[in-house]
């Protein structure tokens, strides 16, 4: 998320949510997945509709990690209907904690309900000036995403190679 944020994001988006995001003090989630999507991201049905200085979210979301204790959600929405797929998702910083969002956990077959859950938006507000990067820009944004969330993990497997050669 971060990468997305000083990547795309206003001065004022990353001057509002780097600092929080970076520090733990507040807990993300990612909104990219969806029902009956299947790996497909850019057919996401979720949609934000403008409504003065806010976006109107409508759409349900799933395997979201750890949404039960998020206080932010990086939401990918569908902004513009009439463009082709990948042009018209515009991402979001959306409040976790507000009328119009149900939680659901998904039980896993270990019995574990905390780790992911879906997330049900139905009339769920978030100001325009919460919009990361441009309006149509959430695919290029997701795309910067996911071709960095592996690093910490990559770093582990560096780390551990160094040891062993020395």
């Amino acid at each position: 998320l971060v990468q997305g944020i000083t990547t795309h994001g206003s001065r004022a988006v990353q001057e509002r949510f780097l600092p929080g995001l970076i520090s733990g003090r507040e807990r993300w989630c990612q909104g990219f997945s969806e029902p009956d999507a299947g790996s497909d991201l850019a057919s996401l049905r979720t949609t934000a509709t403008r409504d003065g200085d806010d976006y109107v979210i409508n759409g349900h979301k799933i395997w979201t990690s750890y949404s039960d204790v998020a206080d932010w959600c990086f939401l990918l929405a569908r902004t513009d209907p009439s463009v082709p797929k990948h042009k018209g998702i515009t991402a979001f910083a959306v409040p976790m904690r507000q009328p119009g969002i149900e939680q659901r956990p998904l039980r896993m077959i270990n019995g574990i309900t905390t780790e992911f859950g879906q997330v049900i938006f139905d009339g769920a507000r978030v100001a325009a000036e919460n919009m990361i990067g441009e309006p149509g820009e959430g695919w290029r944004l997701a795309m910067t995403i996911v071709s960095h969330e592996r690093e910490p993990g990559e770093l582990g497997y560096v780390s551990r190679y160094a040891k062993t050669v020395k």
